[in-house]
C-alpha cells in the first residue's frame, strides 16, 4: 500500500467516526394547559413561587429538623444515591469501549508434536519450551457508523434518570416526613379536645349524681351520663396508639430506630399552618421541575439512542487487531530482538444475512422507545392532574377549616348555657349530652380539618416537584452539574438535546 493510500485512509477515519446512524432525540411536542383552575389563598405568578425549602414557610424547628435528619439517615435516600453510582458505572464501561483493549501478558510451555496432526508422515518431534512475552490488542471496533457512541448516549440517559430518580425520592420523602409529623400534631390536637371534652363529661356525672342524691335525676340518667364518659374516655388510648404509630413511622423515614423521635414530640404543639398564598406557576413549569416527568423523559432519550445501536447491525464492521511479544525457545533468547513476533492489521466484517435477526431488533427498539413516549406523556398528564387534585383537596379542606372555626366558639358557648339550664332543671340530660358531643365533634373536627389543609399543603409542593433544586447530587451523579447547570457533552459525541441541566460528561480515564 502506498503512503499517499494509507495517509488517505489514515483521514478518512476520523470522519467516517462522526457519523451517527439512527434518529436524534427531539423532545415529542405535547399539549399542555395555560393555566390550572387556581383556587383562593393560591397565586399563579410563578415569580413567588418558594419551592426551595418549602417546609420554612410552616416555621417549625421541629419540622425542619426531621426534615434535615432524614435528608442525612433515609436509608430509602440512601439506596437511590447507590443507584447512581450504579449507573455511572455503567456509563463508565460504554465510553471504555471507545479504546482499545491492550493486555500485557508472559507465558510459558513445554511442547511435544507429533507430525501426523500436522499433516506430515507419523513420528513426534522431540520436547522444547516456549517462551513468550508481549501485548496483544483485542479486536478494536472502528465506531464508523456511532453504534458506540449511541450506546453512550443510552447510558448517559439512563444515568440521568438515575438522578433524577434520587431526587424523585429525595421530594417524596420531605413530603412524607412533613406528613407524618403533620398526622402527630393533628392527632394530639384530638388527642387534647377529647381529654377536655371527657373533663366537661365528668362534670355532667357529677352534678347528675348530685341531682340523683337529691331526687331530682334519676339513676338512668347518672348511668347514661357515665356511659357517654367511657364512650369519649374510649378514645384516647386509640388517639395515643395512632400518635405512637406515626412517630414510628417518622423514625423509619429518618432511618432511625423506634423510640427517640417518640419523646421528641411527645410535648403537644399547634398544627403548624402557613396563613399566606401559595405561589404554584404555570403547568409547563412542570416539564422541567417534576423529577418523574424528567425521569421518563431520561428513559425516552435512551430508547431513542438504542435504536441507533440496532439499526447499526445493517451496516459494515471495521475494526483492528494486533500483537507483539517476543517468542523463544529458551529463557535467554528473550531478550534478543530478533525473536520478536507481531501481526496486525483491519478487519471488516457485514454481517449481510442473519434471518432477519437485525431487522426485528430495530422493530424491538422502536416499539420500546414509543412505550417510552407513552410513559412519559403518561407522567406529565399524572403530573398535572396532580397538581390540579392537590389544589382542589386544600381549597376544600381550608374552606371545611374556616367553618369550623367559626362554629366552635357557639359550641362551647352553647355548651356552657345547657349545662346552667340542666343544673337549674329546664333540660334533659340528653339534651345536654346531645351538646357535649356537639362539642366534641366540632373541636375534633376542627383539628381534623386543620391538620388535613397542611397536609395537603404538603401535597401542593410534592405535585409541583419542587425541594431539590439546592440538594447536592449523590457522587457518581455530582460532576453533572455546573454551578446548577447542565455539561453539554460535546467532547465525545454531539449533544442530542439543547444544553439542560442534567448532561452528564464523559468519564475521566487514567
Amino acid at each position: 500500500m502506498s503512503r499517499t493510500t494509507r495517509a488517505a485512509l489514515i483521514a478518512l477515519v476520523p470522519l467516517l467516526g462522526g457519523c451517527l446512524i439512527g434518529p436524534d432525540y427531539e423532545r415529542p411536542p405535547i399539549d399542555m394547559p395555560n393555566e390550572y383552575e387556581i383556587p383562593r389563598h393560591v397565586a399563579a405568578d410563578p415569580a413567588e413561587a418558594k419551592l426551595e425549602r418549602w417546609w420554612g414557610q410552616f416555621d417549625d424547628p421541629a419540622l425542619t429538623e426531621l426534615i434535615r435528619r432524614a435528608d442525612s439517615g433515609s436509608l430509602t435516600l440512601q439506596q437511590a444515591a447507590m443507584n447512581v453510582q450504579v449507573y455511572r458505572a455503567r456509563y463508565g464501561v460504554s465510553y471504555s469501549a471507545l479504546f482499545p483493549s491492550i493486555s500485557l501478558g508472559a507465558s510459558y510451555s513445554r511442547n511435544r508434536a507429533n507430525f501426523a496432526s500436522l499433516g506430515g508422515a507419523e513420528g513426534t518431534t522431540g520436547a522444547f519450551d516456549d517462551w513468550q512475552y508481549g501485548l496483544s490488542m483485542a479486536t478494536w471496533e472502528i465506531d464508523l457508523w456511532g453504534r458506540i457512541r449511541r450506546g453512550m448516549q443510552a447510558s448517559q440517559a439512563e444515568l440521568q434518570s438515575t438522578v433524577e430518580q434520587y431526587r424523585q425520592v429525595l421530594v417524596s420523602l420531605r413530603a412524607e416526613v412533613a406528613i407524618a409529623y403533620l398526622s402527630v400534631r393533628t392527632f394530639q390536637a384530638q388527642l387534647e379536645y377529647t381529654r377536655a371534652v371527657a373533663e366537661l363529661l365528668a362534670q355532667v356525672v357529677r352534678v347528675t349524681e348530685a341531682r340523683f342524691a337529691a331526687q331530682t335525676a334519676s339513676l338512668i340518667d347518672v348511668a347514661q351520663a357515665k356511659a357517654q364518659l367511657a364512650n369519649t374516655q374510649a378514645q384516647v388510648p386509640q388517639l395515643e396508639a395512632a400518635i405512637s404509630q406515626q412517630c414510628t413511622g417518622l423514625s423509619v423515614l429518618l432511618g432511625e430506630m423506634p423510640g427517640r423521635v417518640m419523646r421528641e414530640l411527645a410535648a403537644p404543639a399547634p398544627i403548624p399552618l402557613p396563613d399566606r398564598e401559595i405561589a404554584v406557576g404555570i403547568p409547563a413549569d412542570l416539564l422541567r421541575r417534576r423529577a418523574d416527568v424528567l425521569q421518563a423523559e431520561r428513559q425516552l432519550v435512551a430508547a431513542t439512542a438504542r435504536i441507533g445501536v440496532a439499526e447499526a447491525g445493517f451496516l459494515p464492521e471495521l475494526s483492528i487487531y494486533g500483537e507483539f511479544g517476543v517468542d523463544a525457545s529458551t529463557f535467554s533468547g528473550l531478550g534478543q530482538w530478533s525473536n520478536r513476533v507481531y501481526k496486525f492489521g483491519p478487519q471488516l466484517s457485514w454481517n449481510f444475512f442473519n434471518g432477519g435477526r437485525v431487522i426485528n431488533q430495530v422493530k424491538e427498539a422502536q416499539a420500546l422507545a414509543a412505550v417510552a413516549e407513552i410513559a412519559w406523556r403518561q407522567a406529565v398528564l399524572q403530573a398535572v392532574g396532580q397538581v390540579q387534585a392537590s389544589l382542589g383537596n386544600y381549597d376544600g379542606s381550608r374552606r371545611a377549616m374556616m367553618d369550623y372555626r367559626a362554629g366552635v366558639g357557639d359550641t362551647r358557648t352553647a355548651y356552657d348555657l345547657a349545662m346552667a339550664r340542666y343544673k337549674a332543671g329546664t333540660i334533659d340530660l340528653t339534651q345536654l349530652l346531645q351538646f357535649a358531643q356537639v362539642v366534641l365533634d366540632a373541636e375534633i373536627g376542627l383539628a381534623q380539618a386543620t391538620g388535613l389543609t397542611s397536609q395537603n399543603l404538603v401535597e401542593i409542593y410534592r405535585s409541583l416537584g419542587g425541594g431539590w433544586e439546592s440538594a447536592p447530587i449523590p457522587y457518581g451523579g455530582a460532576d453533572a452539574f455546573v454551578d446548577g447547570q447542565a455539561v453539554p457533552d460535546g467532547r465525545h459525541f454531539p449533544s442530542q438535546d439543547p444544553p439542560r441541566r442534567d448532561a452528564v460528561p464523559a468519564p475521566s480515564t487514567p
